[in-house]
This record gives structure tokens, C-alpha cells and sequence, in this order.
């Protein structure tokens, strides 16, 4: 099936959704506020990156970065000299305590998991497949997680709906950032496992936007 035809299929079973979506973490609904990383929320917190000790306020829950325009992205990680630095976020982030539980939010299978131990990274990683119709397949990345989530995991497992499928990793296991959810929708993995690109570059935004749809509407999420 072609990459049109694939997103094709995801939109309209998506619009057929009727079923209130389940929660991804505690405390995570439309209502939830937004922690902008891009160049003008960074100066209305007076930041210059993201700090690693942050949370927020209250033991609550932040979320965003979908196809947003990082300026925290300014390590060599992301910025090789002389080429276009890769900066448009891919997923969603959720900002939470370390150890806030992960829910499935929908049925699926363990595809493959890893710990991502480069600099910046995912740190520990799981990716879940699902089919939810005969012509649909697409799989759900969760990255950032605690050592303990890849712990007895076997690719093939069942998982359900809300079932508790990992939790949040402190900084020093997460691949070095304020613990939070990097939660990403595949269309195509191109064959990769326990890994796939969470950020791309500004002239490569077409592509990868259809690859990896907003994941918001997946989770009932506002998304203006």
C-alpha cells in the first residue's frame, strides 16, 4: 500500500472513532496546558534550553511539541555543522514527575524495545504495533521511559486498552532530559525497531508529517 493510501486508511478509521479515548498518562485531558520549546516560549520562561531538573508546577502534566520548531535543538545531536539542523519535533511530549505511569491507549502487541543510550536520546523505548482493521497496521513509540518498563517485556506480548505499559524516567536513565513522555505515531517504521526519528528537519516537514500524524487527535487532545 502506498503512503497515501496508508495515511487515507488511518484518517478514515480515525474519524470512525466513536469510543472516548483512554488516558495516556494521569492527569492528561484537553484541558491540560502547553510547555512551548520553540524560540518565543523559551523566552517567555527567560530559558535558553530546557532545564534538566524541571517539572511541573504542583506534581501536574504538560504537554506539547508536535511539529514544533525547537530551539532547544542546537546540540550537535541535531545540528551537524554544515548541514540543515533537524528541529520540527515529531511527537508529542508529556512533562511529568519521574515514575508517572504510561497507559496503552490502545490495544496492541509489543513490537520491539531498547534503551537508546545516545546523547539526547530516548533512553529506554517501546514500540507497540496495532491493527485495528484488516487494511490498517501503524505502531505507537513511547520513549523516555525508567530502566524497569523494559523489564520482562517480550516482542509479541499482548497489550490492552489502559492497560499500564511503562512509567517515566528520571534524567539520569532518559537520555538526559527533564523526565518526560515522547509519545510518536508511525505509519511506516521503514524496518526499524526499538528506535525512530523524533525530530526532522524544516524542509523534510511534508514527509515526515505524513509518516507521523498529530497524535493529539488520536488521544481526544485539543490541537489548535
Amino acid at each position: 500500500m502506498s503512503a497515501h493510501n496508508i495515511r487515507s486508511s488511518y484518517d478514515a478509521w480515525l474519524a470512525d472513532q466513536t469510543r472516548s479515548p483512554v488516558q495516556l498518562m494521569p492527569g492528561l485531558t484537553h484541558k491540560t496546558g502547553e510547555l512551548r520549546l520553540d524560540a518565543e516560549g523559551l523566552a517567555e520562561r527567560g530559558w535558553s534550553d530546557l532545564p534538566l531538573d524541571f517539572a511541573p508546577e504542583n506534581e501536574g502534566v504538560l504537554m506539547g511539541g508536535y511539529l514544533e520548531n525547537r530551539s532547544i535543538y542546537d546540540s550537535p545531536v541535531f545540528a551537524t555543522p554544515g548541514e540543515e539542523p533537524r528541529n520540527l519535533h515529531l511527537g508529542l511530549d508529556v512533562f511529568a514527575p519521574a515514575g508517572t505511569p504510561v497507559f496503552a491507549p490502545l490495544e496492541g502487541l509489543v513490537h520491539s524495545f531498547q534503551t537508546n543510550n545516545g546523547e539526547l536520546d530516548y533512553g529506554p523505548t517501546i514500540l507497540l504495533e496495532h491493527s485495528p482493521t484488516e487494511d490498517l497496521t501503524f505502531w505507537t513509540l513511547y520513549g523516555h521511559l525508567s530502566e524497569d518498563s523494559l523489564l520482562g517485556l517480550e516482542e509479541g506480548d499482548p497489550i490492552s486498552m489502559g492497560e499500564t505499559l511503562a512509567e517515566l524516567g528520571g534524567s539520569d536513565v532518559n537520555g538526559g532530559w527533564a523526565p518526560h513522555l515522547h509519545f510518536q505515531i508511525m505509519l511506516d517504521l521503514d524496518g526499524r525497531r526499538g528506535d525512530f526519528p523524533g525530530v526532522c528537519r524544516s524542509s523534510e516537514r511534508a514527509k515526515w508529517e505524513a509518516i507521523c500524524p498529530d497524535p493529539r487527535r488520536l488521544l481526544g487532545l485539543r490541537s489548535d
